[in-house]
């Protein structure tokens, strides 16, 4: 067996792996089944509807599947398809020129956001991951890219400037936008819980 991952313990059969190599069509399904809950997770950080996600899904599965003979088991299995699956949607995000000029407008690199972040409190501590993840969606499109990239994926600016073809300070600045605009959002919800509280 192929160990993929001590986190999901998720674990693909070299049967599988070669039946799909050898285009297999009950391999290849085998593998999306497998693989599909790990790869949806990753392309709803990033897009805002399921059926988005899915299309996504399945652009970075067949990309997978194509590139599954220069597999060569010297890193997690998980760890490969993951990366796959944030460059396909990287390539997606590229396409859309509306949505890169955005973010090349908002190229302040030399602003000194680096030393003004906010940093969450233990009261952030009461939210459950749902929760935190529905506060993320709400982040607009571009800083919401930028962040879950870098807070969640744990891509370094320099990495997120090279793959959105971006500075390493527009980087900085949605990643600093997006935490300050979540702690607005866990305040609010915060007040919103008091006061609801207050009127049972």
């Amino acid at each position: 067996m192929c160990k993929v991952s001590e986190f999901t313990k998720l674990e693909i059969s070299n049967e599988i792996l070669e039946g799909c190599i050898a285009n297999k069509r009950k391999s290849q399904f085998l593998l999306y089944k497998q693989c599909y809950s790990i790869l949806l997770s990753i392309c709803l950080r990033y897009e805002k509807n399921k059926e988005d996600a899915e299309f996504l899904l399945n652009q970075g599965f067949m990309k997978i599947v194509t590139k599954l003979d220069s597999f060569k088991g010297d890193r997690p299995f998980e760890a490969w398809i993951r990366r796959i699956m944030i460059n396909t949607i990287i390539d997606d995000y590229r396409k859309n020129s509306k949505e890169k000029s955005i973010i090349q407008f908002k190229d302040i690199q030399n602003d000194g956001t680096e030393n003004s972040w906010v940093e969450y409190n233990a009261a952030d501590l009461k939210f459950e991951a749902e929760e935190l993840l529905g506060f993320i969606d709400r982040l607009p499109t571009e800083s919401k890219k930028v962040f879950v990239l870098f807070a969640v994926d744990g891509y370094s600016h320099k990495e997120i400037a090279e793959m959105l073809e971006i500075s390493d300070g527009t980087s900085k600045w949605h990643v600093s936008f997006a935490r300050k605009k979540l702690r607005e959002l866990i305040a609010q919800s915060v007040e919103q819980e008091a006061l609801r509280a207050g009127n049972l």
